[in-house]
């Protein structure tokens, strides 16, 4: 029988994901106009902004949708087919588009470039009339050839923020202390050990400056909060970085599919439970139909199974009684030491 995790494992690769099931990505920016931000790069020079890119190349021969998010608001577009195609040829009529997947990779790979390759792959943001956000990406193909797109996105409304960025930014914070506190569980775990092999006196440590304190979580706490400044410095410079780097999108990321594994159950439970509903019914209906003299017969074997059920479960509470005794004693003997 296989396990939950198996389960879920066999659901995330037959999943086709959408929009909504894609994590955020943190990308560099050349030049913007957008008002400066906390969380918007080294110096708040509005360096870096936070996008969600979902590009499928199996439908209408190539489509993306893409949402860019900024001082608690989002902007949003999505393309697909022939507009897609043609605004490629307007923005760069030295090129034939005959393969729009290779194009989508081409996009995703100059987002993920940003950040280590500027010179290449260069992002402009410019916010039109406050509804209106222009994205304007170039990169070099062959190390010679310019490629140039521009995602013309709407502004939407507070709903849509909430229900994907915001969500995506809860969802790995709350995936991020549930790791805390299981690695509190480990470390409290692994003292508890140390301690009994020190007690034995089967454990010495040969080098004497590896010594660990016992981990205390309270004097853990004290001991961070000295230095909130720093922490706290560092988080608003790297603020996007830190939320959205390699592992925390793939937190996210797992935190998404799983909520979807989790309708599916309740949704498969639901529809079982309906069926045995419907079918208890039926048998109701059956069983009334059954003669007198079946019924005294039926009862009266019940009546027997549940008494040789109940004799059954005695016998065996009892022996699992006498085996806790039994194992009670031997580890009451084993602590026991010899006087000297």
């Amino acid at each position: 029988m296989s396990s939950l995790s198996d389960s879920f494992d066999q659901f995330s690769t037959n999943f086709r994901k959408t929009f909504s099931h894609q994590p955020c990505l943190v990308i560099d920016v050349t030049q913007s106009n957008l008002p400066p931000s906390p969380w918007s790069g080294n110096n708040n020079h509005n360096t870096q902004i936070c996008c969600q890119p979902f590009f499928d190349s199996n439908t209408n021969g190539g489509r993306y949708e893409i949402a860019f998010y900024d001082n608690g608001y989002a902007y949003y577009e999505a393309l697909d087919g022939e507009q897609f195609r043609a605004r490629l040829e307007r923005l760069n009529p030295q090129m034939e588009f005959q393969d729009l997947k290779k194009v989508l990779e081409k996009i995703k790979q100059i987002f993920e470039q940003s950040v280590t390759n500027r010179a290449d792959n260069q992002i402009t943001v410019q916010l039109v009339n406050d509804d209106v956000l222009v994205v304007e990406i170039k990169g070099l193909i062959k190390s010679s050839i310019l490629f140039k797109y521009m995602f013309k996105c709407q502004r939407r409304e507070g709903e849509f923020y909430e229900a994907n960025y915001v969500r995506q930014i809860v969802y790995c914070l709350a995936e991020r202390k549930s790791r805390e506190l299981e690695l509190i569980k480990i470390i409290e775990a692994k003292d508890k050990e140390l301690d009994d092999y020190r007690s034995q006196g089967t454990c010495q440590l040969q080098r004497s400056w590896l010594t660990t304190q016992p981990f205390d979580k309270d004097e853990f706490d004290k001991s961070t909060s000295g230095q909130v400044q720093q922490r706290h410095d560092d988080v608003l410079m790297h603020t996007l970085d830190l939320a959205f780097d390699r592992e925390g999108k793939q937190l996210i990321e797992e935190c998404l599919l799983r909520n979807e594994y989790r309708k599916q159950l309740r949704s498969s439970q639901t529809s079982h439970s309906s069926t045995t509903t419907k079918t208890s019914k039926k048998n109701i209906s059956t069983q009334k139909r059954t003669s007198s003299k079946q019924q005294s017969g039926s009862s009266q074997q019940l009546n027997d199974d549940i008494v040789a059920a109940e004799r059954r479960r005695h016998e065996e509470l009892e022996r699992k009684l006498q085996t806790d005794k039994e194992r009670e004693q031997q580890i009451a003997k084993k602590k026991k030491r010899k006087f000297v």
